[in-house]
């Protein structure tokens, strides 16, 4: 508003200003036109030639050849009264008009003279048109209100002069005249100045316009800024947005890539089964804590949860939940959660896409919902109760289909429980899993075969496998339907076939444990096992490729990662990489296979889950690897019946060189036909 004001009082005493000129003007012409009449009768002219340049007849008559112009006019005598034509005869020829008049032949004799003309020019502008807008607090008041393009002076520069004593002026332009310099100079600067400022404004509303379009951003209070910090809504959004621009940034493309290349041609070229691609780690919360557990999710294949266990630092939750991203090539951390116990397994919830499942040391199961991302505790978890677990939760697993689906988790007392996912307040139900013998079984590891939720596998501390099924007469008691024996260390790891193609493997099953060795299992078929004895230390975990039936890779506390083949070779393993710098010993734990069978994902005792890619062949697959494969477990099969049949011939052998004088001979044709261990003679 006080820019308004002081531009309206500025244009008021550029009015104010324009009118003095024009009065001082209009005095000056009447004064002028005063003393033009004054000096015509006192003979002003003769003294006036005394003082300007007057020009000879001689001179004038030169200057008339020269424009084409005859010196002698033509007088007409007789013309009282002229023809219609006479006046374009006398515009054109002024001499003889002027012949015939006598009054105005009395007014040929005529002194021409030179005068300095003064000149000054304005830009020709639009009238503006006075409106109610222009009163408003725009800039463009002054131009609105008051442009010199749109005022009208009140004088012509044209002006008739009087005519007397026989001098003729004709009519005399305003510049023709002794108008003072300053005058005319005041008149141009002023339009100068009027100029300049009008450009000025338009380049001043110019600037505005562009003004408002940019906002300037005021800097937020203390107390905003604080008020920010804590509103979940506003974290949410930064976080999701800083996320989408953080895969945008590390978007890897290979702009070199040749798709007519044969695929297959470098990985046959290399030697190398397995390259460490990426570390996942964080500072702050996974440093020096052991990797208890990881898995994947099947709605976002690209989403791995990974627990920890306890840390040295105080005042530090026992228990923490990652979720990373690996897909990102950066290290993101997508979801980062935490409770009050130590954490043993995790699972995503398959059917509900946005729950994290998780089991504790103290027998509760806690549940994340990953769109709360401000809320880092459990929204829901089951109570201490003898209904349900109360010893750690060793092993989580979701079975079922959409409609038809149930979370069962199994403790290390051998209790296996079904759960709710909605609903934690107490299982569906809860029994005891219990041995041949009827002793309760300590329960380590447990898997159930792809598309089963009834059958079940579960390792234990003594060495033995267990199958049992879930459904069962007793309703607090599962009793073991069939036990495998053949390991003399605790179970670390089992897990059933996972691979899907033409020939049917989900009935196999491998199992690692502290004895060093990794068994392969079949629940068909009793006489199918078989064992690999290259790990040079306690294996600690064993997983099935999801997308090559013959392909498993494990891991032992050595710090070792062997990849298995069985199509290429049964007794070794077809890739193997010792994990950190030589001459340290990584304590691997965990292991899990992406989803696409492309990487390997391996935790340690530091905390870190490592990343490794594998070559082609293992993932992408030929026709003939199922059928390869089932011969391969033929093979296996055969083997395994014929060194049975040669430790029992060697068994009788011996028996039958060490004791003959004191066994009878129905005992000896027993040991022939083979079943000399079920003789009532056998000591």
């Amino acid at each position: 508003m006080q820019n308004a004001e002081q531009r309206r009082l500025e244009l008021q005493r550029k009015k104010q200003k324009l009118a003095e000129l024009k009065s001082i003007r209009q005095k000056d012409e009447e004064s002028r036109v005063q003393n033009l009449l004054r000096t015509n009768e006192n003979g002003a002219a003769q003294n006036g030639a005394s003082h300007r340049q007057t020009l000879s007849s001689e001179q004038m008559e030169e200057i008339l050849r020269e424009v084409g112009i005859s010196a002698e006019p033509t007088i007409r005598e007789e013309s009282p009264a002229p023809p219609r034509g006479a006046h374009a005869e006398n515009h054109l020829n002024p001499m003889s008009a002027s012949a015939s008049n006598p009054r105005i032949s009395s007014l040929l004799s005529v002194d021409l003279e030179f005068s300095t003309v003064q000149t000054a020019s304005t830009d020709n502008k639009d009238s503006a048109i006075y409106s109610k807008g222009t009163q408003t607090d725009d800039e463009r008041i002054s131009v609105g209100e008051f442009s010199l393009g749109s005022q009208e002076f009140d004088y012509d520069d044209d002006m008739i002069m009087p005519v007397d004593h026989g001098q003729f002026r004709g009519r005399a332009h305003s510049h023709d005249q002794d108008s003072p310099l300053p005058y005319n100079e005041e008149i141009a600067k002023l339009l100068g100045q009027a100029k300049h400022v009008d450009k000025a404004l338009q380049r001043q509303d110019t600037e505005e316009k562009k003004s408002t379009h940019v906002q300037t951003v005021q800097p937020l209070s203390e107390e905003e800024r604080n008020r920010l910090t804590l509103d979940p809504e506003f974290l949410d959004s930064f976080n999701r947005s800083c996320k989408v621009i953080g895969r945008a940034l590390n978007e890897d493309i290979d702009i070199f890539i040749n798709y007519t290349k044969d695929p297959y041609e470098k990985a046959v070229a290399s030697d190398d089964l397995l390259h460490l691609a990426q570390v996942y780690y964080d500072e702050t919360w996974t440093a020096k804590r052991l990797v208890t557990g990881m898995a994947f999710s099947e709605h976002h294949p690209d989403l791995l949860a990974v627990s920890y266990g306890p840390c040295d630092v105080p005042n530090e939750p026992p228990g923490v939940i990652v979720v990373w991203n690996t897909k990102s090539k950066r290290i993101t951390a997508e979801f980062i959660v935490y409770c009050q116990s130590e954490i043993q397994s995790v699972a995503f919830a398959r059917f509900h896409a946005h729950l994290l499942l998780a089991g504790c040391e103290s027998g509760q199961i806690c549940v994340w919902d990953n769109r709360l991302t401000s809320r880092k505790l459990p929204i829901n978890r089951s109570p201490l109760t003898t209904q349900a677990h109360t010893q750690p939760v060793s092993c989580l697993a979701v079975v079922g289909t959409k409609n038809a689906h149930n979370f069962v988790s199994l403790s290390r007392d051998g209790r296996i429980c079904s759960w709710n996912v909605d609903n934690l307040t107490q299982p569906v139900d809860g029994k005891e899993l219990m041995t041949k013998e009827g002793k309760p079984a300590s329960a380590t590891r447990m898997s159930f075969p792809i598309g089963e939720m009834q059958t079940f596998v579960v390792g234990t501390d003594t060495g033995e496998i267990l199958a049992a099924s879930r459904n069962g007469a007793d309703p607090a008691v599962i009793k073991t339907d069939v036990c495998y024996k053949g390991h003399s260390g605790t179970l670390t790891g089992i897990e059933f076939h996972r691979a899907s193609g033409v020939v049917d493997f989900s009935h196999l099953f491998i199992s690692s444990s502290h004895d060093w060795t990794i068994k392969l299992w079949s629940t068909k078929d009793a006489n199918l096992k078989f064992s690999f004895e290259s790990h040079p230390d306690l294996v600690l975990d064993v997983a099935w490729s999801p997308v090559h039936p013959a392909v498993f890779a494990s891991i032992d506390a050595d710090g070792n990662i062997f990849v298995w083949n069985l199509n290429e070779d049964v007794e070794g393993p077809v890739a193997r990489l010792r994990a950190g710098a030589e001459g340290d010993t990584v304590y691997m734990n965990k292991l899990i296979w992406s989803a696409d069978g492309k990487h390997v994902f391996v935790g340690d005792d530091e905390g870190r889950v490592h990343m490794y890619d594998v070559r082609e062949s293992l993932y992408v697959l030929k026709s003939e690897e199922w059928n390869r494969f089932a011969r391969v477990l033929s093979d296996m099969k055969e083997s395994n019946e014929e060194a049975e049949k040669y430790n029992i011939f060697s068994i009788h052998i011996s028996i039958i060189a060490y004791f003959p004088p004191l066994l009878p001979l129905n005992f000896i044709s027993d040991v022939k036909r083979g079943n000399w261990c079920q003789s009532n003679y056998f000591v």
